[in-house]
């Protein structure tokens, strides 16, 4: 019995994290990064589309080719005058450097490569939008990160216990309405809170210090522990609810 209830915690644990990599990776905010090549030397780039911070953006370009220099333009999204710099080049890297805005301005920007009287815009000749955020404590983030993720296992962890008889799918249940709802009374306000820049400015609206998909699985589960304490008998209530908790951590998040 142990190994098994081993097995389906190791079981929570690779799916939250497969779930949560594709999230990550199919996400409108990942970075776009890439590796051309220009007279036959390999030069990389990262271009980020969010900044947590209250100082400037910093970006690089590395390259193997030493005769390459270059320059990057931006601007804030509704304005039409684009800002030219030149990139700064230490020795294999060239850097650029965005100034700092407000939480939730949207910059774009772009670099343009310079090298034996040719040129070449990056990346792939597309602009890229940045969005600033207000800088988020180390502590707030990492209680964040492990009441959400944490709360997310043990809720595919609790559909799994269908799987063993149930034996303890009802404590698990409130065991994640706890982590779930300490999540979303305590910890999310604060972290959007800093998110948005309304610590020590102003005066949030209420709604914007809820996340949309945590506030849904919590209601979820709030009706599953309902239906489990009330109706015992349907075997795959928890396991049902599992499975829609990581649709909607993909659809919403």
């Amino acid at each position: 019995m142990k190994k098994q209830s081993f097995i389906l915690w190791i079981s929570s644990i690779v799916i939250v994290f497969v779930i949560s990599y594709i999230n990550t990776i199919t996400s409108d905010n990942y970075p776009i990064t890439g590796t051309i090549g220009v007279e036959g030397k390999k030069v990389s780039y990262r271009f980020e589309k969010v900044y947590y911070g209250n100082g400037e953006y910093y970006f690089s370009v590395r390259s193997d080719f030493p005769d390459l220099t270059g320059k990057y333009f931006f601007k804030p999204k509704d304005d039409s005058v684009w800002t030219l710099r030149e990139l700064v080049k230490d020795k294999f890297l060239l850097t650029g450097v965005l100034p700092k805005q407000k939480p939730e301005v949207i910059l774009q920007y772009y670099a343009e490569l310079i090298f034996d009287n040719k040129s070449i815009n990056i990346p792939d000749n597309r602009i890229v939008q940045i969005t600033y955020y207000g800088e988020i404590p180390i502590v707030v983030n990492l209680l964040q990160f492990f009441f959400l993720y944490g709360g997310l296992i043990l809720a595919i962890r609790t559909g799994l216990e269908s799987f063993n008889n149930n034996l303890k799918t009802k404590k698990f249940a409130v065991m994640f309405l706890i982590i779930f709802l300490t999540l979303n009374v305590l910890i999310n306000p604060l972290y959007l809170s800093y998110k948005y820049g309304f610590i020590n400015h102003s005066v949030p609206p209420i709604e914007r210090l809820f996340s949309l998909s945590e506030i849904l699985i919590l209601l979820l589960w709030i009706i599953t522990a309902i239906v489990l304490f009330n109706r015992p008998k349907f075997k795959y209530t928890s396991l049902s609810s599992a499975v829609i908790t990581l649709i909607i951590f993909l659809l919403f998040s």
